[in-house]
């Protein structure tokens, strides 16, 4: 605990603006430590050194309402501060980001001021961690967001109030409607007009993997049309932060279709991600691979698709 103590008092010095912190991201993966109920009773942040070993730079902590774990909120944000603990000491840049069914199918004012009130509650607990931590508001905001973005733009506003009135300087992150897409980020004016002070916005694509049939998301052997989408929608988003003099961050990006059939071979993945990284390291957008459990047993230790992750993590530092 001491070292920790130290180790949190040392990281405290680091001073951060949007565009250290982007630099700073670098790659990531999103951990779903917080998420899963196995993952949750069996302590497997842990285990995050293990993603530091390989060679990411960043974790995306992904975690809901602690009602699903049968948690107070007060515990529940106690076991968040194991997961980020854990991850400072092992020098990787924590990232927590929420989500919560109840909020995206029921985007009501009850449900918002709900969250708005745990954000508040995370921004207290945190108030004094190294702003190498930081906040992403809502994970891949869909469902009736989608029908009603004002409710999200309504959330979003309160949150960074609450939040700000108990952590003046970490970095908050605000995703568009339809899944974080780059092309409704439109939807933020109302926020990003006033200049908050330390936004970034995080926008991704593909964070289910490319579709054999999906045109939105379309990759086969890799025409030019297909690498088209990916740098059409890339750019997009680059110059659109750019226009709000914004920064950005990828989040979640998976090189299969792992949770739709698995189709891709190794190769096939491979050139999907070769297209994907130069992209990415080209506008200088860092990204986050989905997800940790995709690519590491936690039970037995051991890597999985190791091929698809090796290839990632080295081609991604050869190309930078």
């Amino acid at each position: 605990m001491k070292k920790l103590i130290l180790f949190l008092s040392v990281m405290s010095l680091f001073a951060t603006t949007p565009k250290i912190y982007q630099q700073k991201l670098g790659l990531g993966i999103d951990v779903n430590w917080a998420t899963f109920k196995k993952y949750v009773k069996h302590e497997y942040y842990k285990q995050a050194g293990v993603f530091k070993k390989l060679g990411f730079q960043t974790v995306r902590i992904r975690f809901t309402d602690p009602e699903k774990f049968n948690m107070t909120q007060k515990e529940y944000i106690e076991f968040l501060k194991k997961c980020v603990n854990e991850a400072i000491k092992n020098n990787l840049t924590p990232v927590l980001t929420y989500g919560s069914k109840t909020l995206a199918q029921h985007p009501t004012d009850k449900n918002i001021e709900k969250a708005v009130k745990f954000w508040r509650e995370i921004a207290k607990t945190f108030k004094h961690y190294p702003d190498i931590l930081s906040y992403d508001l809502y994970i891949e905001p869909g469902k009736n967001f989608n029908k009603n973005p004002k409710a999200l733009v309504k959330f979003y506003k309160k949150a960074i109030k609450a939040i700000r009135k108990n952590d003046k300087n970490k970095i908050i992150f605000i995703a568009p409607i339809h899944a974080s897409n780059p092309y409704y980020l439109d939807i933020l004016k109302p926020i990003v007009k006033k200049h908050p002070k330390n936004l970034m916005i995080e926008w991704h694509y593909y964070a289910a993997g490319p579709s054999l049939k999906n045109k939105n998301k379309k990759w086969t052997t890799g025409t030019q049309e297909e690498k088209e989408l990916i740098t059409k929608k890339a750019t997009f988003a680059k110059k659109w932060c750019e226009k709000y003099h914004l920064y950005s961050w990828v989040g979640a990006i998976m090189p299969g279709d792992y949770n739709k059939g698995d189709h891709y071979s190794y190769d096939e993945q491979k050139n999907f991600m070769k297209a994907i990284i130069d992209t990415q390291n080209s506008l200088k957008i860092p990204f986050a691979i989905n997800a940790d459990g995709q690519f590491y047993d936690y039970k037995t230790g051991s890597l999985k698709r190791e091929e698809v992750l090796k290839f990632i993590i080295n081609y991604y530092y050869y190309t930078k």
